[in-house]
């Protein structure tokens, strides 16, 4: 999630600037379905967080997440909700079932989280289905990463580092042995987060929570890559949800935020990134900073230095992100209408 003011990577030991490959060769083409197809990739294990309460990108990209496990490109683990808002775990999963996948396990912040009010979270939430029984998010992380085989897992958050923290933290428990910051860096393949503004900036996702986003920035242990601020900032979409029947939690979302017009794309962009399988370089819709390290300070603003066996990385535009904006629209409209691609 962002608001205003606020790939891949291949393992290379220079210090050049790459493509990212977002493997979407194909993506418009759009076959109809009764329901979502399940194909879920059992090679690309992702958990998504995200702050689903005060905007509606993350929206969004659940529904590009769903789109994407559609065509088998990632399978969905987990969901973790890193907002405050207590309707923000039923909304998630009122729309996790609104497209085809209601026992996709969510976990939800603890006390001290960032709240805001929502303009569409608690209206889903009282007009839509859901069964909403959810555990602490760092027991599930915890739960899930322990079941996965080592270094596969690719964390996406689009909202606060809070629950990415609180897992660093964390001590063993009857799910594993490690602690957190030794379970992650066995499990987990890599983190993409829609957080900062590059080279330097001050973003909603770090400031809103700056010690936690401090931590994770200097404490998690494999590659971080960062969808900043002034990508998706430039892509709008939403708008094509007018095409989805009226009695829709996605387009009702985005009904109630804005009326159905287009919105940045943040978290819809980052969430294709995941879609990578093997971090080959030759997509044409982004490029990928050489490696470095992201600096966070207590009032949250980033910065970047360049470091040549840095474990950072940042996303850049090029002359064909903007084509991205027609993607993205097509894959959440065919999550909503229950269609494969």
């Amino acid at each position: 999630m962002n608001l205003p003011n606020s790939s891949f990577y291949c393992f290379l030991s220079s210090g050049k600037i790459i493509s990212v490959s977002l493997l979407l060769l194909g993506l418009l083409l759009v076959t109809p379905l009764a329901t979502p197809v399940r194909a879920e990739h059992a090679n690309n294990p992702v958990i998504f967080d995200t702050d689903l309460s005060s905007d509606v990108d993350d929206a969004g990209a659940v529904a590009v997440l769903h789109a994407l496990a559609n065509q088998g490109k990632i399978q969905i683990l987990a969901m973790m909700v890193s907002s405050g808002d207590p309707w923000s775990g039923p909304c998630l999963d009122v729309l996790n079932t609104s497209f085809g996948r209601p026992d996709i396990p969510i976990g939800i912040i603890g006390e001290n989280a960032v709240t805001h009010v929502s303009k569409y979270t608690r209206p889903l939430s009282e007009h839509y289905p859901h069964d909403l029984s959810a555990p602490r998010a760092t027991q599930l992380y915890r739960k899930i990463l322990a079941g996965q085989s080592a270094g596969t897992v690719t964390v996406v958050s689009v909202g606060y580092f809070s629950n990415l923290s609180a897992l660093l933290e964390s001590r063993p428990d009857e799910f594993s042995s490690l602690d957190g910051k030794t379970l992650v860096n066995e499990k987990v393949k890599r983190l993409i987060s829609m957080g900062g503004g590059f080279p330097k900036g001050r973003e909603w996702n770090i400031y809103q929570d700056a010690r936690s986003a401090a931590n994770v920035a200097s404490h998690w242990p494999t590659p971080i890559i960062f969808c900043g601020f002034e990508i998706g900032n430039t892509i709008m979409t939403g708008k094509i949800l007018q095409q989805v029947p009226a009695k829709h939690p996605l387009r009702e979302a985005y009904q109630l935020y804005n009326n159905l017009t287009n919105r940045q794309s943040w978290d819809q962009t980052t969430v294709l990134l995941a879609a990578d399988l093997d971090g080959v370089a030759q997509g044409t819709y982004l490029d990928l900073s050489g490696p470095g390290r992201v600096q966070i300070d207590q009032n949250g603003n980033n910065t970047w230095e360049p470091i040549q066996q840095g474990n950072h990385r940042y996303v850049l535009s090029n002359s064909k992100t903007k084509d991205l904006a027609g993607i993205i629209d097509e894959l959440m409209l065919s999550a909503a209408l229950g269609k494969a691609q």
